[in-house]
């Protein structure tokens, strides 16, 4: 994910609501086991499931049936399709704007071709231009608030689908913060870095940490 991008995971309001019996203010993330995920593992058959649960390991779409037709149509609107195709067995919608052109937007949805159940539906709005705010990323809201789905973001932490709670959180972004002051912000992530092996960093050491 790049620097300039925020990113929220779509799941189903419904499934929420089956799980936990209310709606919770967070939905764990558990990024411990996934560094060591990532770290581990072997990519010889596919992409193994992960031995634990969070959010992102969580079944939501078992039990929902959406219109993955409309809702690709509704997306068609707002962002071009990028260049990744279906395989044999997954199916794998992806979109991409243009980056050189300040437009990164993205949003994929992978899901069964047998029974067109969903197993991952994200999108990442690029902040550095107004217009990816005001076009793609509310335009991505409202196609969640019309069919009944909540987003969270790379902490867990769940939103209904409304702009005014979307925009108080991206205000507090790494996004927002890198484009703020982006040397103040690799200065943060350096002195993350330096706290597990401390070191005299250049500017583009900050800027390797961060991607790492």
């Amino acid at each position: 994910m790049a620097v300039w991008q925020y990113q929220l995971n779509i799941i189903p309001k419904k499934a929420i609501l089956e799980k936990y019996g209310s709606i919770p203010n967070e939905l764990l993330i558990d990024h411990d086991g996934w560094e060591k995920y990532w770290k581990n593992v072997n990519f010889d058959n596919g992409f193994p499931e992960p031995d634990f649960e969070d959010a992102k390991t969580i079944k939501w779409w078992t039990n929902i049936k959406l219109d993955i037709k409309k809702i690709k149509e509704q997306i068609d609107k707002l962002v071009s399709r990028g260049d990744w195709n279906d395989d044999e067995d997954s199916g794998f919608i992806g979109w991409k704007g243009n980056s050189e052109k300040q437009e990164d937007n993205d949003a994929h949805i992978s899901y069964d071709k047998k029974t067109n159940i969903i197993s991952e539906f994200q999108f990442r709005a690029d902040l550095r231009k107004r217009e990816n705010i005001t076009e793609f990323l509310n335009g991505m809201l409202n196609l969640c608030e019309q069919n009944d789905l909540m987003v969270f973001n790379t902490d867990g932490v769940l939103f209904e689908p409304k702009s005014e709670l979307i925009y108080e959180n991206l205000k507090k972004s790494n996004a927002v913060e890198f484009l703020t002051d982006p040397e103040k912000f690799l200065d943060k992530i350096a002195e993350r870095e330096n706290k597990r092996q401390p070191k005299k960093v250049s500017f583009w050491s900050k800027i390797n940490a961060y991607f790492e």
